[in-house]
């Protein structure tokens, strides 16, 4: 393993523990209509787009089990990211362009998908309107979107060179 290898995998760890603690501890007390950012799905779908299926499937494993343990989820987000990962790792090889609207594309997919899970519990508990669910959700993916303007540059500059 090379040193730039390894330069870039301490950052790219340095990079999700920074988004765990936003997500964890700072984002909490900056609510926008009850909603809090997820940064960390961005921050999996971005690696896996920017570096392949198997990179983006195990930094999404990492990132999902940091996800958990900021929502207070037993393995869901786990699951999510390191699926997520991966298939944005698949489209950025074969179907998609590695860029910014591409980014925001999965990032949107990804983003829905983890605010679904928040939501599981209060939609089984029957204890929200659907029409506010829906606002809250709508506006998680919003309030999270925000942050690609930190994750894509930084994965971005990580990224292997591009294919010519």
């Amino acid at each position: 393993m090379s040193w730039s290898t390894l330069k870039k995998g301490l950052l790219r760890l340095l990079l999700l523990l920074l988004l765990y603690f936003l997500q964890a501890d700072v984002f909490p007390h900056l609510r926008v209509l009850g909603v809090c950012p997820l940064p960390l799905p961005l921050a999996a779908v971005a690696i896996g787009l920017f570096e392949g299926g198997l990179t983006g499937g195990l930094w999404g494993l990492l990132a999902g089990v940091l996800c958990d343990l900021a929502t207070g989820n037993s393995f869901a987000f786990t699951l999510l990211l390191c699926c997520a990962g991966f298939f944005a790792g698949f489209l950025g090889e074969f179907i998609m362009a590695r860029s910014l609207p591409s980014l925001l594309l999965l990032g949107a997919v990804a983003e829905l998908l983890s605010g679904l899970i928040l939501q599981v519990p209060v939609l089984l508990a029957g204890s929200a309107p659907a029409a506010s669910l829906a606002l809250s959700l709508g506006v998680g993916i919003l309030y999270s979107l925000l942050f690609t303007l930190l994750v894509y540059p930084a994965v971005r500059g990580l990224s292997r060179p591009r294919r010519r």
